[in-house]
């Protein structure tokens, strides 16, 4: 009997591994990546109810969103700014999610109002933005605010100051690349909170620092106000901690199934076709962003994307990856660019000898500044300086060509003088 029961305890085990194997290599891979953050921490209370701290609720919230979305969704890996009771500076917080390059990232927070006891309630999920009223400039200001808690926050944040509308103003317009994206999850927020019975106050806009250094679309919720008595019951409740996830978690999953399908593309061939003939006059390169801002090839907005490149055309930059004159290239870099995190992604063709029509032309950027410079300062290296004003900003530019090749080798030049940061403009009248 003794050896029957080792010898069933044996084939126990044997199953037991088996399936264990089996169900490891069956998961899915994370193939997306969502960061977690729960606001403030430790020292940092955030703000007070009568019973409760901001930073308990915070991070329960976080645990029970992040457990949801781990259960359910196998292709997707949560990371998590903090898991425990400590405190992580606002720049780090964003460090984390673009380090890990996720896709998206989320901090969970708790409203209050001025007064001890408010009358205020209800939600809102706020966007990275420039804030359109006193209001919105206050609820940054509170958010914000813990910078001063953290040590050397004066060289960090290089000189930026949370009491300040033009400095948080002039923060906000650092990073618009993922609004729209932002924007669309916050809705669907607000949207499963209206629908879940919560009164919700709206998406809105306004210049919170854990949200300017991510690089990807973000958002900041405000789960309630916990200086009002309901709300605070309702946050500090299983029941609607339980209710407030589930709505967020919701969210999440519409927002990402929008994601798949547009990243969603035919495979594209690991190996090239013996027979590909490389086309003839012709470049392919890989858009993956129009802004109204310049960033620098290697900054975090850019995602590790390589050889990128920056042309400027209707005042806008476009940025592209790689150049190659075979498709199933450009086909492997569009891939990349998808996976980073650019689902609108397009190739594009160049045609680097043909003039351009309408008499149109590519000139040198230098520099766009709202400081007026003389025209043989010697910013411009002696180079020959076209000076033009629009709005009170003045655009520095060198130059002139009609064709894409010719614009290359004239930029080449301008980067050998030192001026690193010029870029191609293509001027249509």
């Amino acid at each position: 009997m003794r050896v029957l029961t080792i010898f069933n305890l044996k084939i126990l085990l044997y199953i037991v591994c088996f399936f264990s194997i089996t169900l490891c290599f069956s998961q899915k891979k994370p193939n997306f990546i969502v960061t977690l953050d729960a606001g403030h921490g430790d020292h940092d209370y955030g703000a007070r109810g009568s019973f409760s701290n901001e930073k308990d609720i915070n991070l329960a919230l976080v645990l029970k969103l992040g457990a949801l979305i781990e259960k359910n969704c196998k292709d997707v890996k949560v990371v998590y700014t903090r898991t425990t009771d400590e405190f992580i500076p606002l720049k780090q917080r964003s460090e984390i999610a673009n380090k890990s390059k996720s896709h998206l990232f989320i901090s969970l927070h708790c409203n209050s109002s001025k007064a001890r006891v408010g009358s205020a309630f209800g939600t809102e999920t706020w966007v990275l933005g420039a804030h359109r009223t006193k209001d919105n400039f206050e609820v940054a200001k509170r958010e914000n605010e813990v910078i001063y808690l953290e040590k050397d926050y004066q060289t960090t944040y290089e000189g930026f100051d949370p009491s300040s509308p033009e400095s948080v103003i002039g923060l906000s317009l650092v990073q618009n690349v993922n609004l729209d994206n932002s924007v669309k999850l916050a809705s669907f927020i607000e949207n499963n909170f209206k629908g879940s019975g919560r009164f919700s106050r709206g998406v809105k806009q306004a210049g919170f620092v854990v949200l300017v250094y991510t690089a990807m679309p973000c958002v900041l919720i405000e789960n309630g106000f916990i200086n009002n008595p309901d709300d605070e019951a309702y946050l500090s409740s299983e029941e609607g901690q339980n209710t407030i996830t589930q709505n967020i978690f919701d969210a999440f999953l519409k927002y990402k199934k929008e994601y798949d399908k547009k990243s969603e593309k035919k495979q594209v061939s690991e190996t090239e076709t013996p027979s590909e003939k490389p086309l003839i006059d012709t470049e392919l390169k890989v858009q993956f962003l129009t802004s109204i801002y310049k960033y620098a090839p290697d900054a975090v907005q850019m995602r590790g994307l390589q050889n990128v490149e920056i042309i400027k055309e209707n005042e806008k930059y476009n940025y592209y990856s790689g150049s190659t004159n075979l498709k199933s290239e450009s086909d492997k870099i569009l891939k990349l660019a998808q996976q980073a995190g650019f689902p609108n992604a397009k190739v594009v063709e160049f045609k680097p000898k043909d003039i351009l029509p309408n008499n149109g032309c590519y000139t040198i950027e230098l520099l766009v500044s709202s400081k007026k410079f003389r025209d043989k300062d010697n910013i411009f290296k002696g180079l020959d300086i076209i000076r033009e004003k629009n709005n009170g900003i003045f655009t520095y530019t060198t130059g002139r060509t009609t064709t894409y090749d010719a614009a290359e080798k004239l930029l080449d030049s301008v980067r050998k003088r030192g001026l690193t940061d010029a870029v191609i403009s293509e001027i249509t009248p």
